[in-house]
């Protein structure tokens, strides 16, 4: 009573190995959008009460 192993399709196999790696592909791009996204509000809203500053509010 021998298995037989399945064989896999090499473009199945091949999606199933990168899979991990484009994981952290999107986790990087996601990430620098994100911090960019933050880094442009941030300029925003400083830009907007820069001029309040000089009233002492």
């Amino acid at each position: 009573m021998s298995r037989k192993k399945q064989k896999i399709c090499p473009a199945k196999r091949m999606f199933r190995d990168s899979l991990p790696i484009l994981g952290a592909i999107f986790l990087v791009i996601v990430s620098v959008a994100y911090i960019l996204f933050r880094s442009w509000s941030n300029k925003l809203y400083y830009e907007k009460w820069k001029e309040y500053e000089d009233c002492g509010i």
